[in-house]
């Protein structure tokens, strides 16, 4: 299998803890990138900026010195797999790695560096879209305004996202990048205290780019070359009409490239909604894992990688409801379904309660 090393990126876009907020946006937006590694003088890697880090702050003054946002992450070896850094990325929930060598930075591998190398992996270049396509996808409309198309990718832990017209046709893409420029001003138009916003608040249509897309029955190797060429970070997969069915995400293919080197475990996968409390998320991979034991019990249906993702909404008083989307791809098929309540752990539960049902429809019990 290919090697981290023979995909990184070694011509490296860094900042220093001392740099500004302002630059790094300018940074990514100029060069289109979505994470810049943080070195310090001595060139050594002290950690990671990403527009997820900016979403999550977003009001933060772009004189703030990158130091204070940075988050410091794991790195990998150039010698590891691309089996192994996708297994890292799905079980820390990072996009990005920073290879490196004696805590210096030698490269950066990023999700879309693995998702070009799948020609190489054939039992994953020839799966149907419909094989490996997450179902009900999130979309934005042409007349949406762009901050309503972040808080859906800040939701859904994407940076593209696709757009539909009044008939719920696919009409484009929006990506983060093309965001940023509207948003957020060039680097010397930009006020300090905050991110200068456009007045006129721009639609999704000023920014929108033709979208990318793919028929279930194709081949996931098609829509690879257009997907390497482009911006966009998911293939949206519509029928003759151009109605959106699914979309494949990156993490939909690093799924499909760890899922034959799990080592016989089911790897979980947490996205969207956060907790301050550990406890709740090791309930939470306890309530999964207990599920995923009994589903083990089917032939040929044992879970290998199972993503939830977790959205709040409509809060009354101190109350959150909770929207739940998950997918579990098992040794023979892939299954969609979600939930909802008020209570987070009743709604993963009634989650691994449905896929449970559904397992069962095959009626290939032991």
């Amino acid at each position: 299998m290919v090697s981290v090393g023979e995909i990184m990126t070694t011509k490296l876009i860094t900042l220093t803890t001392e740099d500004f907020i302002s630059i790094a946006i300018a940074k990514m937006s100029d060069n289109k990138v979505h994470h810049i590694p943080v070195v310090d003088g001595k060139g050594e890697y002290v950690g990671m900026l990403d527009y997820n880090l900016l979403y999550k702050r977003e009001s933060i003054p772009v004189t703030t010195k990158v130091k204070t946002v940075m988050e410091r992450t794991t790195s990998i070896s150039a010698d590891a797999s691309v089996a192994e850094a996708a297994r890292l990325m799905i079980d820390s929930g990072l996009k990005a790695l920073p290879v490196s060598e004696k805590n210096k930075i030698k490269g950066i591998v990023t999700s879309t560096d693995i998702v070009h190398s799948i020609n190489s992996i054939p039992e994953v270049a020839n799966l149907l879209a419909s094989d490996i396509m997450s179902g009900e996808p999130i979309t934005v409309t042409e007349d949406d305004d762009l901050v309503e198309a972040l808080r859906k990718m800040r939701d859904i832990d994407e940076t593209s996202i696709p757009v539909v017209n009044d008939e719920g046709r696919v009409t484009g893409m929006v990506n983060i990048n093309d965001i940023s420029k509207e948003l957020w001003r060039e680097r010397g138009r930009m006020r300090q205290g905050e991110y200068y916003r456009n007045k006129a608040r721009p639609s999704v249509k000023d920014v929108m780019v033709a979208p990318l897309v793919t028929n279930p029955n194709k081949k996931l190797s098609s829509c690879m070359k257009d997907l390497i060429d482009s911006e966009a970070r998911v293939c949206t997969v519509v029928d003759e009409n151009m109605m959106p069915e699914g979309v494949i995400s990156q993490g939909d293919i690093l799924g499909e490239i760890v899922k034959g080197f799990t080592g016989g475990s089911v790897l979980v996968n947490l996205s969207g909604a956060r907790f301050d409390d550990p406890e709740v998320y090791d309930k939470l991979y306890s309530i999964i894992e207990k599920s995923a034991k009994s589903i083990a019990k089917f032939k040929r249906m044992k879970p290998m990688l199972i993503n939830v993702h977790i959205e709040e909404y409509n809060q009354t008083g101190k109350e959150i409801k909770y929207s739940i989307r998950g997918k579990m791809v098992t040794e023979s098929k892939t299954f969609f379904t979600r939930s909802w309540d008020w209570n987070i752990f009743r709604a993963v539960k009634e989650l691994m309660g449905q896929f449970e049902k559904m397992v069962q429809k095959n009626k290939n019990y032991k």
